[in-house]
């Protein structure tokens, strides 16, 4: 039991570095892309997974991104109980290098995976009136980014043309074959979603970010009716 404990290594870097996570091993055995995608998914999960954190957990994402006390916000949502898991796992050190951004981007595809994973896409969503930003903070949506506001429209969009592959994606494993052929099936509607003189680099992750916060807000939405 001793010898578990000295293995493990917990520590979590709120806000002051590079948005990634990694597992600090030796150089040689520097973790990839996908597996850092994967530790980001397994954390959050386990946040989401407690019902006790949830007032946080909204809280910060009502906060608008970028602005004073964003990252405070962030801070009281996070668990660093929750990086326990993959250290037991792994008998490895873990050390999460975490944006207030990337947190929040990883948080929407685990909140829809948990609220609507095993019921499958809510029915309806492309008949749904347009929702308000404004409803949708705490604070002025005035003083939200464009880039975000642009992300947030596009996400929304893809979520009303392809429900059922939009949600096949955020229920995929990154870096699986799964999300491969979601991300294919979505293709026509990520080229309907984009409008003209319009250019967007999407990443695997921030399709999932973009898309996940769509499916989960629409869903919500819908559920709600």
């Amino acid at each position: 039991m001793q010898a578990r404990k000295a293995l493990t290594h917990l520590a979590l870097i709120f806000g002051l570095l590079p948005a990634t996570t990694a597992v600090a091993r030796p150089a040689s055995e520097e973790p990839s892309t996908t597996e850092k995608l994967r530790l980001l998914a397994e954390f959050t999960d386990c946040v989401t997974a407690q019902k006790s954190r949830q007032p946080a957990i909204q809280a910060f994402l009502r906060t608008i991104p970028d602005r004073p006390g964003f990252g405070e916000a962030g801070l009281k949502a996070a668990d660093l109980t929750c990086l326990n898991r993959a250290a037991a796992r792994m008998h490895s050190k873990i050390e999460m290098r975490l944006q207030p951004n990337s947190f929040r981007a990883a948080l929407y595809p685990s909140l829809y995976r948990r609220e609507f994973g095993k019921t499958g896409p809510v029915a309806g969503l492309k008949a749904l009136p347009p929702l308000l930003l404004s409803d949708e903070f705490d604070g002025d949506a005035a003083e939200l980014p464009g880039d975000f506001i642009a992300s947030r429209l596009f996400g929304d969009c893809v979520a009303r043309e392809d429900s059922a592959d939009a949600h096949a994606l955020l229920l995929a494993q990154p870096g699986s074959a799964e999300e491969s052929a979601a991300i294919d099936a979505l293709k026509p509607a990520f080229t309907a979603c984009i409008k003209q003189g319009q250019t967007i680099s999407l990443t695997r992750a921030a399709a999932r970010a973009t898309v996940g916060e769509g499916m989960l807000k629409l869903s919500r939405a819908a559920a709600a009716r």
